[in-house]
């Protein structure tokens, strides 16, 4: 009984030790590959303001197809106009940071990026990007009497992908 007990603590303290995930866990350079194409962000932290908000996770994105590059967005700085992905981490989620993507070739809400973007964490070397328009665009016009009807025009990168750390 004492084994079986002191095994159990063991195994909470271990599981409790891997669940702290802090908003530190996402900053770096994230590589996936889908099919001919590859996917990179890179997520930094730093102080800027977007829209009147203060953004404290910010990042950029490359894309390149059959080894040529498409789009090309990993130099970033706390400018808002080198700021091509803007997050928020929040502790009662602490496995994912929800993120604006300001797509350079859809130009997603005339450029003013939309609020489509999930990063979940996996694992020390893993995360999951995912985009997901149509909430997205739920996000930007609800409650918006004026707003006029938009229509999805889709992404210039994978929507659903997962990406392993590189740096």
């Amino acid at each position: 009984m004492k084994k079986l007990f002191l095994f159990l603590v063991a195994l909470c303290a271990c599981v409790s030790i891997n669940a702290q995930i802090s908003v530190v866990d996402f900053m770096g350079t994230w590589r996936g590959e889908k099919s001919d194409t590859t996917f990179t962000i890179k997520l930094v932290q730093g102080e800027t303001l977007d829209n009147g908000y203060t953004v404290k996770i910010f990042g950029g994105y490359s894309v390149s197809v059959k080894g040529q590059y498409s789009d090309d967005y990993l130099k970033i700085n706390n400018q808002i106009s080198n700021i091509y992905i803007s997050g928020s981490y929040f502790p009662t989620i602490p496995r994912s940071i929800g993120a604006t993507f300001y797509d350079q070739r859809k130009k997603h809400f005339d450029g003013n990026g939309i609020p489509a973007c999930r990063i979940e964490y996996i694992s020390k070397n893993k995360i999951r990007w995912t985009l997901n328009e149509n909430l997205g665009i739920w996000l930007r016009i609800e409650g918006d009497e004026d707003a006029e009807e938009v229509q999805p025009i889709g992404f210039s990168v994978p929507t659903d992908i997962i990406m392993t750390r590189v740096e």
